[in-house]
């Protein structure tokens, strides 16, 4: 029988990596839920966008009876900028794709997941785990979902939920689109999201005894590249 699968953020990035290697196998009917429907005749597609609570909410109404086995939370954004430069309406949105939309859909699909003794995979972000300049906002969204997250293993491993959260740092994709830096196309520097859908996949077919719980991913070494200005 085919698992049911969830996933945000589906559409790009390390999002559409988990999809590609997840569709190899033909083992999961996917759901995918992104801002953006790229046409994917593979899976169920479905616009939201995960920064609108109304529209989180209705999402959530709309998959209330909607059996789950897998839900992988991976949708997320930033915008880098010191904390005093941000508007309300930009604090909002950050906080509620990185925090409280993925909250909604825990509950919304939690039964469900505990019935089928299922799994929950939370990408999370290394920025939830320091202190550092310019992670404000988002890192504290982020670190929210990563203690959600652990308390989620902690109450529900004696009903068979299997849960693991995946920290990566610097990830070469679309995420430092509306950044000053870019990362470096180099494994050495920076983490391909292919690697991130390998490892997914790998968690959902290879299935152990102990649970992979909270996997750190960094690259070797740390470089990120200022980008050029744009010509006049």
């Amino acid at each position: 029988m085919n698992k049911n699968v969830i996933i945000t953020g589906h559409s790009k990035g390390i999002g559409k990596c988990i999809v590609d290697k997840l569709l190899e196998t033909e083992n999961f009917s996917i759901t995918g839920i992104s801002r953006t429907v790229v046409g994917n005749i593979k899976i169920r597609e479905i616009s939201c966008d995960l920064s609108n609570i109304n529209e989180s909410k209705k999402l959530c109404r709309m998959l209330s009876d909607m059996d789950a086995h897998i839900l992988i939370l991976n949708a997320g954004a930033n915008v880098i900028k010191p904390a005093e430069s941000y508007s309300l309406e930009e604090i909002a949105e950050i906080e509620i794709l990185n925090f409280i939309s993925p909250s909604l859909l825990i509950k919304t699909f939690l039964p469900k997941l505990i019935k089928n003794k299922g799994h929950v995979i939370v990408i999370g972000s290394y920025s939830g785990l320091e202190v550092k300049k310019w992670n404000n906002y988002y890192g504290a969204a982020k670190a929210g979902l990563h203690h959600l997250t652990r308390n989620l293993f902690e109450q529900y491993r004696n009903s068979g939920l299997k849960t693991t959260l995946i920290i990566p740092d610097i990830v070469n994709s679309g995420f430092y689109s509306k950044s000053e830096v870019n990362p470096v196309n180099d494994p050495i520097f920076s983490i391909q999201p292919e690697e991130l859908g390998k490892l997914v996949l790998e968690l959902l077919e290879n299935a152990t005894d102990y649970i992979p719980f909270e996997i750190v991913v960094r690259p070797q070494r740390f470089r990120l590249d200022k980008k050029l200005p744009k010509p006049d």
